[in-house]
């Protein structure tokens, strides 16, 4: 291997080092330029950025303990925030308008209550950043839109090629047909999903390209797959009551298509002619942050356990109500707290992702911050959360000739496909100015963030579920 310009940093918190591992940059392969062309083939079109010369020449690797935490902590989260949700009162419009939320913005909700409850948290991705004791969970995205499944199959299969021991990651797209399967055993369906979506929301013939994959994994799992817009539903489906495609696989954000004038009334029609659209609308819920809150602050029907879950991997956070908190041991008036501990906290929209309306801190001017929390606390719309200061790593980069060592401090976000490990996503910022004026925002979804994907260490038993997923085909 040539053209590396630095040797490793060494200076990688330890929950990402594995001492007994070689380093993966010794295991690779390819040349900067091969690595650099591959990446863009394989990834051009999708969301995955590849800002400026620079792009990773090595996945993010973990010791296996670690990448399983990652999703041992999302899978039990999120079952404290569905369980937290569900506990409202009023079904799910009453749900809805217990957590502040607009009820316009849920035109797909079904009205059966027991099909969203079931799939209500099918499809789920919490951001995590690594603090000083392990990963902390600092949101989740719920939904069929998130961003990952696509981004990151495509970028594993770029590392198997470039690097000449496997490593192992788990698959998005697999692990969201095998929890479709499961959907069709439970319920006695047919093996057959309409993926339903807009070549509107398609950007190049890359983004068809990842379509395509998506159908031909459908397709080798025995399903009949087929991609529908819009204008083509209910029609399409077959008739109400016998649709030849009974499972549809919501693959748009009603708000994207909602402020571009795109009709939901298709959707509606094929909901009501029996199609079972997953994930539900009612997932939008478990995403409010609102929820999250309510796990941080502790609910009676919690554990010993729970608590214990939440208090280790769930940075304090509290919905933007007036009145009395417990934090650190002692007892404050929530809004006095914020304003006069300003550099401890992060207030952020209850509703939205990417790191959009979030507010850290210590990177926010007192007047600015004290009229954010003045309208935070009149509105009720937003959570605070304490600041997380985001471990580093060391990852290599590449502009195509040289290869130099940066310290990075990663959004990892590991996905569940019907509570299934369904592969990890990593976002980060190369630059170092960049990277210190965002440290503990949400997310780093916004311009200048580049992507990775996650993987660990292949153990024999990974081996041989891959050679049987090759042979089959995946």
């Amino acid at each position: 291997m040539t053209g590396t310009a630095s040797a490793g940093t060494g200076t990688s918190h330890p929950w990402f080092r594995d001492e007994s591992r070689p380093a993966p940059s010794s295991l690779r392969t390819a040349s900067p330029a091969e690595v650099t062309a591959l990446l863009r083939e394989e990834l051009a079109g999708l969301s995955v950025s590849l800002p400026g010369p620079w792009v990773p020449a090595q996945p993010f690797v973990l010791p296996r303990q670690s990448y399983d935490e990652l999703f041992d902590v999302a899978r039990t989260l999120l079952a404290l925030v569905r369980r937290a949700v569900l506990a409202l009162d009023g079904g799910w419009p009453g749900r809805i308008e217990a957590l502040g939320a607009d009820p316009a913005d849920y035109p797909l909700l079904s009205g059966q209550d027991n099909t969203e409850t079931a799939y209500c948290s099918m499809m789920a991705r919490p951001d995590i950043v690594i603090g000083e004791n392990g990963p902390q969970l600092l949101e989740f995205n719920v939904s069929g839109t998130f961003g990952g499944p696509n981004e990151s199959h495509g970028l594993t299969a770029v590392w198997q090629r470039t690097h000449s021991e496997r490593f192992f990651g788990h698959d998005p797209l697999l692990a969201r047909v095998r929890a479709f399967e499961d959907v069709c055993s439970s319920r006695r369906l047919p093996r057959a999903v309409a993926i339903i979506g807009s070549l509107g929301d398609l950007e190049d013939d890359a983004d068809i390209r990842f379509q395509e994959i998506e159908l031909e994994q459908f397709r080798r799992r025995g399903f009949t797959a087929d991609f529908f817009e819009p204008d083509q539903l209910p029609d399409a489906l077959g008739r109400p009551g016998n649709l030849r495609y009974p499972l549809g696989l919501r693959n748009f954000a009603t708000a994207d298509w909602t402020e571009r004038g795109q009709s939901l009334r298709p959707v509606y029609d094929a909901q009501r002619a029996g199609l079972l659209l997953l994930p539900p609308q009612s997932s939008g819920l478990l995403a409010n942050k609102k929820a999250l809150a309510l796990v941080s602050e502790g609910r009676p029907w919690m554990t010993r356990a729970e608590r214990a879950v939440a208090d280790r991997h769930l940075p304090w956070t509290r919905i933007t109500l007036p009145g009395r908190t417990r934090w650190e041991g002692g007892d404050h008036d929530l809004s006095e707290l914020l304003l006069g501990r300003q550099e401890r906290f992060v207030l952020k929209k209850a509703i939205g992702m990417m790191g959009r309306e979030v507010l850290v801190g210590r990177h926010t001017e007192p007047a600015d911050w004290r009229l954010a929390v003045e309208a935070a606390f009149a509105a009720a719309d937003s959570v605070v959360q304490q600041y997380v200061e985001p471990a580093s790593c060391d990852l290599e980069l590449t502009d195509g000739r040289a290869v130099f060592t940066a310290q990075v401090a990663p959004v990892l976000s590991p996905m569940l496909f019907g509570d299934r490990p369904g592969g990890c996503w990593a976002r980060f910022l190369a630059d170092e100015a960049d990277r210190s004026a965002s440290r503990g925002v949400i997310s780093v979804g916004g311009a200048g963030a580049a992507e990775n994907a996650v993987l660990t260490w292949a153990d024999p038993a990974d081996a041989a579920a891959s050679t049987r997923a090759g042979e089959a085909g995946l």
